[in-house]
């Protein structure tokens, strides 16, 4: 069985040839990965990816996929880990003179809110050019992603939002989202986001996100981010959240507490293509906080910077550098490198932490190659060596 199901990916490209000889558009890409690594046993994986778009001559018709499958040479996996499905769809489009679309089966949702993965049935009808109603229903995906649905009582999805967008350089959303099982509703949230340009050089976010099960503020966002001129940018963000814990979970008997955050940061080039960047962000939790403050050095193939972090979180110091460079044509070499000296308490000493990567990635035509070498030591890994490969096709 497991080397009938290793061909695969070749039965889908044959298909995908017939299908084109039919008039099917067919495209997407394929790749092969191997990863090699040690912790408790040593491993050996080999991944195969398969992410395609098969489009109907008449256009309105389409399945969507992307697939993993994975074995693993020096240990026996279970189905669940070695065939994973993130996307396995079809799609009606452009329906009802362009206004109505249709996705059925699995899919990646983001309506207004978190959901995640959904298998059922997600709806878009536009009004206007500048009004659309979404409205979705099925099941919450199995979170390994397995090729497994699971029953409609054990996780119920139900949602929708009304979106409406290009009003005075503004784009607004109202949502709703209620998550089931058999004995009842177990996360409920409704809300709105906002998004604005009607200042000119100043983009503001709104999200403003209620737990309607809990009774309480789930998010409060404010960002608004501006650019002065060709040269500066600069943003100021502040969040306030309580954790997204399920009615019917385990977590719900400990006393749930929101965090605020509050980030600033801005950005200069400092030549052509060479910028320089500052953030900070500092973390507010009952009567404990931490700051973050990071600074780097960037442009087009790579930074160098530095980070430190201080609070209830623990402290860190550390420097970073990674940059890529096209050795010959097509031939690009990249190094990581990222050195960090932390403690997780003020009553512990300092650790010492340093990672490396090391990567060539060579592109000629549709084909992609590339092979990496990665390197980590610190107080739990004396030396941790793994190497990882991936060849691309792309049609």
């Amino acid at each position: 069985m497991k080397n009938r199901l290793h061909l695969l990916p070749l039965l889908m490209f044959l298909l995908a040839g017939a299908l084109a000889a039919q008039g099917i558009s067919f495209h997407g890409s394929a790749r092969n990965s191997i990863y090699a690594y040690e912790s408790d046993k040593s491993h050996t994986r080999f991944f195969q990816y398969l992410n395609f778009t098969a489009v109907s001559p008449c256009k309105h018709l389409a399945l969507n996929s992307n697939i993993r499958f994975l074995t693993d040479a020096n240990q026996d996996l279970d189905n669940d880990l070695r065939f994973r499905a993130f996307a396995l769809n079809l799609e009606a489009k452009n329906l009802l003179h362009n206004r109505l679309n249709l996705v059925f089966g699995r899919q990646f949702l983001h309506p207004g809110t978190t959901l995640g993965a959904l298998d059922g049935l997600n709806a878009r009808y536009a009004f206007s050019q500048k009004l659309s109603l979404q409205l979705y229903g099925g099941v919450e995906s199995i979170s390994s992603r397995a090729f497994k649905v699971q029953k409609l009582e054990d996780a119920t999805v139900l949602g929708g939002m009304l979106q409406a967008k290009k009003i005075y350089s503004s784009a607004a959303q109202l949502f709703y989202l209620r998550k089931a099982d058999s004995d009842a509703a177990y996360w409920q949230i409704a809300g709105a986001n906002l998004d604005s340009d009607l200042i000119p050089w100043f983009h503001l976010r709104l999200q403003s996100h209620y737990d309607l099960e809990n009774e309480r503020m789930h998010r409060l966002l404010f960002n608004a981010s501006r650019s002065f001129n060709d040269k500066l940018a600069a943003f100021l963000e502040f969040k306030q959240q309580n954790p997204q814990v399920y009615a019917n979970s385990y977590f719900t008997i400990f006393e749930v507490k929101p965090y605020s955050r509050l980030r600033a940061g801005a950005d200069y080039e400092l030549l052509p293509g060479i910028a320089v960047e500052a953030q900070y962000q500092h973390l507010m939790l009952d009567q404990e906080s931490a700051d973050r403050l990071l600074l780097s050095l960037n442009n087009d193939d790579g930074s160098l910077g530095l980070l430190y972090e201080t609070g209830y979180t623990g402290d860190q110091i550390s420097a970073f550098f990674n940059y890529g460079y096209e050795v010959l044509p097509r031939l690009i070499a990249s190094l990581y490198v990222d050195y960090s000296r932390y403690r997780t308490e003020t009553v512990y000493e300092y650790d010492d932490q340093l990672a490396n990567a090391a990567r060539l990635g060579y592109t000629l035509g549709r084909w992609n190659v590339i092979a990496e070498y990665q390197w980590l030591t610190n107080r739990f890994a004396e030396s941790d060596a793994r190497f990882l490969n991936h060849i691309t096709y792309r049609w």
